[in-house]
């Protein structure tokens, strides 16, 4: 069984908010993602911006994952390079998505960044205090431009994922580490505001960046039909450009409507690298997209 890193997953989310428009799903819990090898985890915190008290319900979700840690001794949140580099069962690395889910104020990046957060993104679709999301105008705000500031002293992964194409470009000049797009596609092969274009593609791979391929159909596709075959389509899209280092997965699982044909859950992981094998892809380089390179972007935020 290959080692699997996953760099994006809602299951925080969906274990806590009593979402009522249909916007989380049940997509993984921890013995699914043991079935399917997951050695690596990114779980996001991300709360809705119409939330009453979007602050406190993002603290809720780390208080579910630190439930879950004491419930399962083989699962641990990963803040330190010795916990990626033990094998510990499931690490988890503990992400925030949006800055509502912290009430987009700055002062709240170090509280989350204490509790165990090692990545952090500006926006969700919409606009907020920091920025303006795919679905919006309008780059970085004041706000946001402390929020970079703050990653940058802190040293904390910038996840651009969601960003609009204005606020990519801003964030990443002012970043001073290596960005990463932990669950984004491919513009090119699907025009939807939530992809990639070549040039922000290009961007990542040049500073050694991360990005995670995110297996919802209408950003694979542009439909709510898609199979493990266009997820590899779009790695091998980034492969091309260079990005051999730089690309795996971000399934968002959990935060999908629909999945991949073959992918019902996260247990599904294995069917990936069995059909870039059947494709022919050199074992190493399956390892790198499976697990390697997002280990090695995730040990470099890990101090």
């Amino acid at each position: 069984m290959r080692k699997i890193a996953d760099a994006h997953s809602d299951y925080l989310a969906f274990n806590t908010l009593n979402e009522s428009d249909g916007r989380l799903f049940d997509h993984a819990d921890i013995p699914r993602m043991k079935a399917g090898g997951v050695s690596l985890q990114t779980m996001a915190v991300w709360v809705p911006a119409e939330h009453e008290n979007a602050a406190e319900a993002g603290l809720e979700q780390i208080r579910f994952l630190n439930t879950l840690v004491m419930q399962y001794t083989d699962v641990q949140i990963c803040t330190r390079p010795e916990h990626l580099t033990q094998d510990h069962g499931i690490n988890v690395l503990l992400a925030i998505e949006s800055g509502e889910s912290i009430g987009c104020r700055t002062v709240n990046i170090q509280k989350v960044y204490d509790l165990g957060a090692r990545m952090l993104s500006l926006t969700w679709n919409g606009e907020n205090e920091f920025a303006s999301g795919c679905m919006a105008d309008g780059g970085l705000k004041p706000e946001g431009r402390k929020a970079i500031d703050e990653l940058n002293c802190l040293a904390m992964a910038l996840d651009v994922s969601h960003l609009n194409e204005q606020g990519f470009w801003e964030a990443v000049e002012g970043y001073e580490h290596k960005p990463c797009a932990s669950h984004s596609c491919v513009y090119d092969l699907c025009p939807v505001p939530r992809n990639l274009k070549r040039n922000q593609i290009d961007k990542i791979i040049s500073q050694n960046g991360f990005i995670g391929v995110n297996f919802y159909p209408e950003f694979l596709r542009n439909g709510k039909v898609a199979d493990i075959g266009d997820i590899i389509h779009h790695i091998e899209y980034i492969l091309d450009m260079g990005g051999e280092d730089c690309v795996g997965f971000g399934s968002d699982f959990c935060g999908i409507q629909y999945t991949p044909k073959g992918l019902a859950s996260i247990a599904d992981f294995q069917k990936l690298p069995e059909e870039m094998g059947r494709r022919g892809f050199a074992d190493s380089l399956i390892d790198k997209i499976c697990y390697g390179n997002f280990a090695r972007y995730v040990l470099e935020f890990l101090h």
